[in-house]
Parts: C-alpha cells; structure tokens; sequence
C-alpha cells in the first residue's frame, strides 16, 4: 500500500472544497503523514477566493456545493489568469459517465467518485502532480520530458531501491550538420531521432522506462540494467542506418560535410552518429541524481574523444565505487580493452559495446 510519504515529491499545497466536513477530514487523514498543506473550503466562492490567495498546487473540488456549485468554481478557476493552470481533481456522489465528460470538458484533471478510497485518492493527486509537472516542461520539439521528470524517474529509482540504468544520448556532428543544411533540417534530425528512441523504447524496454530530452540533441532513457546492451545495440544500429538519409547524395557518397568549426575554420565534419554513455546501478552505489549525471557525463566525454571512430558507439561503466569517478581520461582509455583487427571488422557489421 502506498502511503502519501513515498508518492508525494516535495512540498505541496492542496485545496479541499466540499461542503462535508466528513470528506475534508478523510482528505486530511490521506495527507497527514506527508509535507502536503491542506487547505480547506466549505463552499465554492471560498474556494476561489483560498485558490486566489494561496495559490495552492492542486485542488480537489466537489461538484456539489452550496453558493456555487464545482463546475462553476472550475469554469472560474479556468477564466482566471492567475488559477487558470492549477490542476484540479473533481469529487462526485455520481458515477454517470456523462457528469464526468462535462467536468473534463470544463478543465479538470481527473475525477474521483465518492465514497472514494484514501489510496486511490493518493494515487490519482501523484498521478495528476506527474502529468502537470511533465506537460510544463515537456520539449516542444519533441514533446519529450524534460528535466524535471528524468530527475523524479531517478529519484523514484533510488528511493524504492530498483536497480536501474541511465542512458545519456548525443548526436556526434550534430551543430556543423545544422550550421550546413539549416535549422529546419537540423529540427527534423532532432524529431527522426526521437522517434527512433521511442520505437527501440516500445519494442525492448518496460511500460515503466523513461525517454526524457534534456534539450538540443541530448536525450536520456531510463531502464532495467539487463535491456541496457540489447538496447543501446539497437539505438545505435538503427540511427546508423537512417542518419544518411538526411544528407545530400553528394555527401552522402564523401562521408563528410565541409563546414566552419566553433572557431570559424572551415573543416571537414562526418556524419552525424551516437554516442551513449550508460551508468548502471550494477556496480555501483547510485544514490542521487548529481552521481548519475557525473559518470554519465564523464563517460561521455571519453567516447567523444575516442580516435578512429566509424559510427554511432556506446560504452557501459563497469566500475564499481572502489574506482575514482573523477581520475584522468587517459587512465580511463588505459584500461579500456584494445580491440584486435578483427574486432574492428565486426566493428562494421554492427554497432560495438564498449565497457570501463
């Protein structure tokens, strides 16, 4: 059973409208255990009025109430610039499927029929806060997550103790592609490439792994650590083979674009490819976002620095905390495995793996 204490993230302000005292003592009983303020109104013009004043994260309003009733409370909540974005969960003594459209026709986020039970309640207000939080800072482009939700995806990780792995993606080439062919080209890269993701995502991940865009061209995926080689293997073959389409077929044919570098001098660039930095929780203790983030990035500077590189590439981190996360890359590129001439050849035929 979920308690409020592990569902709800952060400080939260709830507004309960209902003319039922009944209902305002059962909705505080479901949040007494947490950091969530309940506010409380008996009728609806007190509602606004608590909602105008206190600005609270998420209201819980009944349909029935005397003075003004909740669909009315909503259609003001809605009209009003400074309630219009507060979500709003609605309570109903009906369970008609007909009252429930006009609510969400109105502007509210879900809908909970009385008598209710306390963890479903929980449930749908975690449900609710999620949806909102993702949808505000949803990726236009992409309409991917974006930060706030990768981080409640780790933190939710951590916080059950469920074994995990982080990809961190970037397009290789990604700024001298759209400095050559345009930013309309360089959006459409963008969306191919998140498309590919979500594909991969559907066909070998889990209903709760996560694709978030960070923003640009950096992506991250949130996974079981078992799927993390298949997966990655799959990404960076199937980019690998869609990246060309992007390109002239004269470029295509060289191999390369000639553009100007961050310094203005015109060079030669490949195409664009993958690189995928994965952090696991295998061998290591991953115990908040930052650490995450650290190794991720670390090993994604070292694939970017990586010599004779054809494709898109990812490498895993195998070390266990024992190992400084912060020594220098050429150690890291020490103890990488030297490949033999015929692993570059099936280096080829398909995407490679690459460990710490």
């Amino acid at each position: 059973m979920e308690t409020s204490e592990n569902i709800i993230d952060g400080a939260k302000k709830i507004l309960i409208a209902d003319d039922d005292e009944a209902v305002q003592t059962l909705v505080q009983r479901a949040f007494a255990s947490s950091s969530v303020q309940v506010l409380s109104a008996l009728n609806g013009v007190d509602a606004i009025r608590i909602a105008q004043e206190e600005s609270p994260d998420l209201i819980i309003l009944d349909v029935c109430m005397p003075c003004m009733d909740g669909k009315e409370v909503i259609k003001e909540l809605r009209r009003n610039r400074q309630t219009q974005m507060i979500p709003v969960v609605m309570l109903t003594g009906s369970g008609l499927l007909a009252d429930k459209i006009i609510g969400l026709e109105l502007g509210a986020d879900d809908y909970v029929t009385k008598p209710f039970d306390m963890d479903e309640l929980r449930v749908r207000v975690k449900s609710v806060f999620r949806r909102n939080t993702r949808d505000l800072f949803a990726n236009p482009l992409t309409r991917l997550p974006g930060n706030p939700a990768i981080e409640d995806a780790v933190a939710e990780r951590v916080c059950t103790k469920k074994p995990f792995a982080f990809f961190y993606i970037d397009i290789d080439n990604f700024k001298a592609f759209n400095d050559a062919y345009g930013y309309a080209k360089g959006d459409k890269v963008i969306q191919d490439t998140a498309s590919i993701l979500l594909e991969m995502l559907k066909t070998m991940g889990r209903p709760d792994d996560l694709l978030g865009h960070i923003g640009g061209d950096d992506f991250v995926i949130v996974t079981q650590p078992q799927s993390a080689v298949s997966l990655a293997m799959a990404i960076t073959s199937e980019f690998d083979r869609q990246a060309p389409s992007h390109y002239s077929v004269e470029d295509q044919a060289k191999g390369y674009i000639t553009t100007k570098d961050r310094l203005g001098i015109e060079r030669q660039f490949p195409l664009i490819t993958l690189s995928i930095a994965i952090a696991t929780t295998e061998k290591r203790d991953l115990s908040h976002y930052a650490k995450v983030v650290d190794i991720a990035s670390e090993i994604k500077r070292h694939l970017k620095t990586l010599p004779e590189r054809k494709g898109s590439i990812y490498l895993i981190d195998r070390r266990g905390d024992a190992t400084m996360v912060d020594h220098r890359l050429s150690t890291i590129a020490e103890s990488r495995a030297v490949l033999t001439s015929s692993e570059k050849e099936q280096r080829k035929a398909k995407p490679p793996q690459e460990n710490f």
